[in-house]
């Protein structure tokens, strides 16, 4: 005849299996092949690094030949007041965001304001001031300002920069 004991003792074996096998699966396995690293065993700079946005991941929408482009200086009512930069800018051509010109000046002690020239239209957006340089590449819609410990990501949207947000 079946008691509670008799049902009890196979319930206990198998809880007791159970708690084994949740216990051996949280723990860290074999090294990860070909050199890796998991993640938690990866010093703080590593992580850090890592986690940054890359350029590749931020293809540009649109790609047009590098020709020179005429800054439209209608198309952004500050855009008269820094006409040189931005015409020297568009006289290079694209280097951002597939089609973008990207101007530069200084604004004051580690400042610097960016400005964008788009070398189809002709239109100009205004970009962030950093107290640094920026990193931005033709290919990419990706603009990195101040760049180091304290970068700002930024994303061409296709009509503005949007700072990333994450």
């Amino acid at each position: 005849m079946l008691t509670r004991q008799t049902l009890a003792a196979p319930a206990l074996t198998l809880s007791a299996i159970t708690v084994l096998a949740i216990l051996a699966a949280c723990t860290s396995g074999p090294p990860v092949p070909h050199g890796g690293y998991r993640v938690n065993e990866m010093q703080p700079e590593e992580r850090r690094v890592l986690s940054q946005p890359r350029f590749e991941h931020f293809p540009p929408y649109l790609i047009l030949a590098s020709e020179a482009a005429v800054p439209d200086l209608d198309s952004d009512p500050r855009a008269k007041e820094y006409r040189t930069a931005l015409r020297k800018a568009a006289e290079k051509g694209a280097s951002f965001a597939g089609h973008l010109a990207v101007a530069s000046w200084p604004c004051g002690g580690d400042c610097t304001q960016w400005a964008f020239v788009d070398v189809g239209t002709g239109d100009v957006t205004w970009g962030p001031k950093t107290a640094g340089k920026a990193r931005f590449q033709k290919d990419s819609r990706l603009f990195v300002a101040d760049t180091g410990d304290d970068a700002r990501y930024f994303v061409w949207t296709g009509q503005e920069l949007k700072p990333l947000e994450g």
